[in-house]
C-alpha cells in the first residue's frame, strides 16, 4: 500500500483503536449548534467568517463535521466549484478515518477525513487540503456510479486522488472482534462500518456448518470476509482479486491484524484463471461481486472445486 505522508499514516492495531469509543465525541466545551444540510450555508451563516478556527473547540481542538463541511464549501465557492447558494448537502462524501459505526455525527480533529467530491479542479483541491486541517485527502469523483466486472485492462473506477494522503481504516465490528481494515480510497470501493454487517452475518451461518473448514475468498477486496473467517473457525484461505490495488491493501490487513502467514495463499487473478491454478477441493467458496455484475459463469465453475457457494 503506497502512502505519500511524510510520516507513516499506517498504525498498529493498538494505536488506531487507543481512545476510539471517545475520538469523534465533544468535549463539554464543544459547541452543540449544527447547520441545516439542505438549506443555503449563506443564509445560515457569513461566509467571510468561516475559516479553521470557526467554532474550533478551544479545549479540545475539534470542530462539529457540519462547520467542516461548511469551510470546505467556502472554498469551493470562492474557487467558482459550487455556487453561492449551495448547501453543505452539495459538498461530497465525507468519510472519517479511522471510521467506526456512529450513533450521531462526529466531532473531527486534524487529518480525520477523506472528501470526495463530484467535481473539482486540482488547485482548488490542494487550497482545501492545505487550509482545512480535517482533512486528510481529497477525492474527485461519483460515488453513485456502480462498478462493473473488472478485466485486466481495467481502471478500478471513476476515482482520482487530486490532494492529500487517501489511505484511511475501517473498524467493523464482528463476532470474533473488531477487524481494522485500511484502504487507499481512491482505488477500493466504499464499504463503511455497520455495527453488524450483513455480509459477515451470512459467512458467519455458513462457517458455523463447518469445524476448520477451507475458504476461497474469490473476490476479496481489502479481505475483510476472508480474514474474518480465519479469525472465526477457517483452517485455510485462499484470497483472489483481480485488482492489484485491492491486493495491496489485503496484505496490510492481514499484517494488521496478525493473521498467521501460513494459513493462507493470495492471488491476483480473474476468477476463472484462479479456478484452473488450484488443485483441491475446498468447502467453503465466498463470491462478493460488485452491483449488477453478472457471476453465473463464475458461480458454475466455482461449484466444481468447492462443497458450498456463498454469494454475497
Amino acid at each position: 500500500m503506497k502512502c505519500n505522508c511524510t510520516d507513516n499514516c499506517i498504525k498498529t492495531k493498538d494505536e488506531i483503536l487507543e481512545n476510539i469509543e471517545t475520538r469523534y465525541l465533544p468535549c463539554p466545551e464543544c459547541t452543540t449548534k449544527t447547520l441545516k444540510k439542505a438549506i443555503p450555508l449563506q443564509r445560515q451563516v457569513k461566509l467571510d467568517k468561516i475559516d479553521k478556527n470557526y467554532n474550533l473547540c478551544p479545549k479540545c481542538n475539534k470542530r462539529h463535521i457540519d462547520y467542516v463541511m461548511a469551510h470546505i464549501l467556502k472554498i469551493l465557492i470562492d474557487n467558482n466549484q459550487q455556487n453561492a447558494s449551495s448547501s453543505i448537502r452539495k459538498v461530497g462524501t465525507p468519510l472519517i478515518t479511522p471510521a467506526i459505526y456512529l450513533e450521531r455525527l462526529p466531532y473531527l480533529s486534524d487529518e480525520s477525513l477523506v472528501i470526495i467530491i463530484g467535481d473539482i479542479d486540482e488547485k482548488t483541491a490542494q487550497i482545501i487540503k492545505d487550509e482545512v486541517p480535517e482533512v486528510k485527502a481529497v477525492i474527485k469523483g461519483d460515488v453513485n456510479q456502480t462498478i462493473g466486472q473488472l478485466t485486466e485492462k481495467d481502471d478500478m473506477h471513476n476515482y482520482q486522488l487530486m490532494a492529500g494522503c487517501d489511505i484511511r481504516c475501517d473498524i467493523q465490528q464482528t463476532p470474533t472482534g473488531l477487524l481494522t481494515l485500511y484502504k487507499q480510497q481512491s482505488t477500493i470501493h466504499i464499504e463503511y462500518p455497520k455495527p453488524k454487517s450483513p455480509k459477515i452475518e451470512d459467512l458467519d451461518y455458513i462457517l458455523d456448518k463447518y469445524e476448520n473448514p477451507t475458504v476461497i475468498d474469490a473476490m476479496c477486496g481489502v479481505g475483510t470476509l476472508g480474514i474474518y473467517a480465519l479469525t472465526k473457525n477457517a483452517k485455510k484461505v485462499v484470497f483472489n482479486d483481480i485488482n492489484q490495488n485491492a491486493i495491496d491493501n489485503l496484505k496490510t490487513n492481514l499484517q494488521l491484524n496478525d493473521i498467521n502467514e501460513n494459513s493462507y495463499e493470495i492471488y491476483n487473478e480473474n476468477i476463472l484463471d484462479l479456478i484452473e491454478m488450484l488443485d483441491e477441493t475446498y468447502d467453503i467458496v465466498i463470491l462478493d461481486a460488485f452491483p449488477n455484475v453478472d457471476t453465473t459463469e463464475y458461480e458454475e465453475k466455482l461449484k466444481k472445486i468447492a462443497k458450498e457457494l456463498i454469494l454475497i
